[in-house]
C-alpha cells in the first residue's frame, strides 16, 4: 500500500515537471501542422539490438518485404557477427547501426531517436528483434494500412499493434534449417497469455517522450488508437479480432534458444544479473492455433534483390 501511494506521487511529480515542456512542444507542432517535409521516408523501425546476428537478416528481410524503407538499430554493445551480417543493408541505404553501449538504454535510445527523425519519418514503429509487423491482408503491406489508419484518425499520434505469441512448435532444439518464419509456426489462441499487449507505431511529430517501452507520451489531445479507431491508454488492449496489423512476437522459440538467449536480460531492466525463467517460458509457450500466414512472405523475401 505504502509503496503504491509512493509510486503515484513519484508519477505525479514527473507529470508537474515535465508539463511546461510538453505544452511548448505541442505548441511547436501545432505552429508547423501543415508543413509539408520533402524525402520523407515513410516507414521506419527504431529497435536496441544485442548479439542477434543468427536471425538479424530475416527480420530486416521480412520487414523490407512488409513496407519498411529504413531502420535504426542501436546496438547495445553486441559481441557477435551482427554488424558483419547488417553491412549488405547498411550500404543500400536501409539500415543505421548506431553503437549504443551501457545498462538500461532502451528508453534513451527510443528518445534519441524521436529526437533525430520526428521531422524526416512518417511513422516510425518502435519494436524489438523478436517481433515482426504483420500484415493480415496480403494485398496491403502494413505501410499501406499505416497510412490508412492514420488518414483516417487524424488525432492520433500512434497506432496500438496487439501481439500474437508464438510458442515453440514443440521444438527442444534450435532448428537447423530455415529462419524463425517457417519453423515457428504455432501461436497462442486469441485470448492467450500475452495477446493484449501492444507495441506503438507513432507519427514522431505528435511524440513529447517514450515514458515506457510500449508506448510514448504524446503532446496534448493526442492519443493512441488501435487498427479501428479505439482510443488506447497504455500497454494493455485486449483485441481479440484483428483483421488489419498484428505483431507475430517469437517470445520463447525453441527451449534450447530460451535457455541461451534470454542470459543476456532485458534491454531496458538496469539490473542485467536478473534472467528470465524456465517456467516464464513454460507460461509462454502456448501452441494452440496453426498459423502459416508468414510463409506467404517467406517465398516473398526470396525475391528480394539486396
Amino acid at each position: 500500500m505504502i509503496k503504491d501511494k509512493l509510486r503515484n506521487a513519484k508519477n505525479a511529480c514527473k507529470k508537474i515537471v515535465r508539463a511546461p515542456k510538453r505544452l511548448l512542444e505541442t505548441i511547436k507542432v501545432n505552429c508547423h501542422r501543415n508543413s509539408d517535409i520533402v524525402d520523407m521516408i515513410d516507414l521506419a523501425i527504431v529497435a536496441i539490438i544485442k548479439n542477434e546476428g543468427q536471425y538479424i537478416e530475416e527480420w530486416v528481410r521480412y520487414h523490407i518485404v512488409a513496407g519498411v524503407q529504413k531502420f535504426f538499430l542501436y546496438d547495445n554493445d553486441s559481441s557477435d557477427n551482427t554488424r558483419e551480417i547488417l553491412e549488405k543493408y547498411i550500404r543500400a541505404g536501409y539500415v543505421d547501426l548506431i553503437p549504443y553501449p551501457g545498462v538500461a538504454k532502451q528508453l534513451p535510445a527510443y528518445n534519441d531517436a524521436i529526437a533525430k527523425h520526428r521531422h524526416d519519418c512518417r511513422y516510425i514503429a518502435f519494436i524489438d528483434a523478436d517481433e515482426f509487423l504483420y500484415s493480415c491482408n496480403k494485398g496491403k503491406s502494413v505501410r499501406d494500412f499505416c497510412n490508412e489508419i492514420f488518414n483516417e484518425h487524424p488525432n492520433a499520434g500512434g497506432i496500438a499493434v496487439n501481439w500474437r505469441m508464438f510458442g515453440s512448435s514443440g521444438l527442444i532444439e534450435k532448428p537447423k534449417r530455415g529462419g524463425v518464419l517457417d519453423n515457428f509456426l504455432y501461436r497462442a489462441s486469441e485470448n492467450g497469455r500475452g495477446n493484449d499487449c501492444i507495441k506503438t507505431i507513432v507519427n514522431p511529430r505528435k511524440v513529447y517522450a517514450f515514458e515506457h517501452v510500449h508506448y510514448p507520451t504524446y503532446i496534448y489531445g493526442v492519443h493512441s488508437v488501435d487498427e479501428n479507431g479505439n482510443i488506447v491508454d497504455g500497454w494493455n488492449h485486449p483485441n481479440a479480432e484483428i483483421r488489419k496489423i498484428r505483431i507475430n512476437h517469437y517470445f520463447t522459440k525453441s527451449k534450447e534458444e530460451w535457455i541461451d538467449r534470454r542470459k543476456i536480460g532485458k534491454a531496458d531492466a538496469k539490473d542485467r544479473t536478473k534472467i528470465r525463467s524456465l517456467e516464464e517460458f513454460q507460461l509462454h509457450d502456448n501452441n494452440d492455433i496453426f498459423d502459416d500466414g508468414m510463409l506467404y512472405y517467406v517465398d516473398k523475401m526470396k525475391t528480394l534483390n539486396v
